[in-house]
This record gives structure tokens, C-alpha cells and sequence, in this order.
């Protein structure tokens, strides 16, 4: 009698332990993939934000080696507001773009130069009409405002009397920061995540590791 050869079917698919194998690699690499991402939008807002703290540093100096003296509208104030944004590019220093109608205007500088994290709460929520309300984050969209002291002694060193961080003594004619994105200053006492910490989250025009005191 003749025997006959059962042959073998060849496996088809893979077992549940490959499966989880593989579902497994893949969560890993999905999850690397979404941190990386995450990272690189995080560098890319800070390296922007730091870019606009040393443009208004350097817009700034301009304008002092220009006209050899502050401008009262940049001596009363400490933040990039309308009027100082304004009046930087009157002087064709600045690009900012602020116009006569506030209230009715899209444009995301219409309440002054803002940092990076203020113009993203203005992207996402163009309706915004007042400078003192929240973004999405919960801070007022004024807090992202750049801020600046000068030199308003003219002795080359902006220092606590000129309302300097900490009352810090910095050399230069102008120092100029952004808060960060939570819009709270490092060196002030009332942020809490940032004690011992400075600068925490803030982008800074200064090497604060060689800024001297006043004391």
C-alpha cells in the first residue's frame, strides 16, 4: 500500500507572544519619537525667545548710540509695551508692527513685543482684546511682554537704583529679558520654582554668572 506524505503547512502569522513583542518595540519607539518631538519644540521656543531678547538689546544700544540720551517714553516704562514698541520702530530699529486700533487689530504685536509664549496664546486665541487678559495658559498675556532696564545714569552699569534684577549691578547700557514661559521673573521671590534656580526659565541678555553686586 501505498503511503502518502502529509505535508506540513507552512506556518502562517505570528504567535501573541511576537505580537506583544512587537506592539511593545513599537510603543517604545512611539514614545521616544512623541519626547523628541516634545524636546525639539521646547529648544526651538527658547532659542526664538532668546533671538527677540537680544534683537530689543541690540534695537536698544542703537537707539542710545543714535540720539546720545533714553527717550522719556523708554525711561518710564520697564516693558516692551505699544508705546515703546512703537516708537523702536519709528526709529526703524524694530519690526514690530502696532497699530492705532488696538481694540479691532490681529496683530500679534498690537499690545508690544511679546515673547515667544505670548504670541502663541495670540495665535491660538486671536480674540483677545485686552492686554490684561489670560491666554489659555492662565497669565496674562501682558506678563510675556519683553522687559528691559537702562542705564539711565549713563555711568555704564545698569544697577538696583534703575530697578535692576535682585539689585544686581550688570555692565552695559541696556539689559533685556524674557520671563519665560511662565511669566513669572526668576529673581523675583514670589516664583517658588525658581529659588536657587536663576535663571530658571527666563531668557536673559546678561552672563549672570559674572554680574556683580551691588552691595
Amino acid at each position: 500500500m501505498k503511503k502518502t506524505k502529509i505535508r506540513e503547512q507552512k506556518r502562517a502569522g505570528f504567535t501573541l507572544v511576537e505580537m506583544l513583542v512587537i506592539i511593545g518595540i513599537i510603543a517604545i519607539l512611539a514614545t521616544a519619537l512623541v519626547s523628541g518631538a516634545g524636546h525639539m519644540k521646547r529648544v526651538a521656543e527658547r532659542t526664538r525667545a532668546q533671538r527677540m531678547v537680544d534683537d530689543v538689546k541690540v534695537a536698544l544700544n542703537l537707539y542710545l548710540q543714535s540720539e546720545r540720551e533714553w527717550h522719556d517714553t523708554l525711561i518710564e516704562r520697564l516693558e516692551t509695551d505699544a508705546d515703546v514698541s512703537s516708537l523702536l520702530n519709528k526709529n526703524k530699529l524694530l519690526d514690530v508692527v502696532v497699530p492705532d486700533d488696538v481694540i479691532n487689530s490681529t496683530s500679534l504685536d498690537r499690545f508690544g513685543l511679546l515673547d515667544e509664549w505670548g504670541r502663541q496664546s495670540l495665535r491660538r486665541n486671536p480674540n483677545i482684546s485686552s492686554a490684561t487678559q489670560s491666554g489659555e495658559d492662565g497669565i496674562q498675556i501682558r506678563e510675556h511682554r519683553i522687559q528691559f532696564r537702562l542705564d539711565t545714569n549713563y555711568d555704564g552699569y545698569v544697577d538696583a537704583g534703575e530697578g535692576s534684577p535682585m539689585g544686581l549691578r550688570i555692565r552695559g547700557n541696556v539689559i533685556v529679558w524674557s520671563r519665560g514661559p511662565d511669566g513669572q521673573d526668576d529673581f523675583s521671590s514670589s516664583n517658588p520654582k525658581a529659588r536657587g534656580r536663576y535663571p530658571y526659565d527666563d531668557l536673559i541678555s546678561w552672563e549672570h554668572a559674572k554680574v556683580l553686586s551691588d552691595q
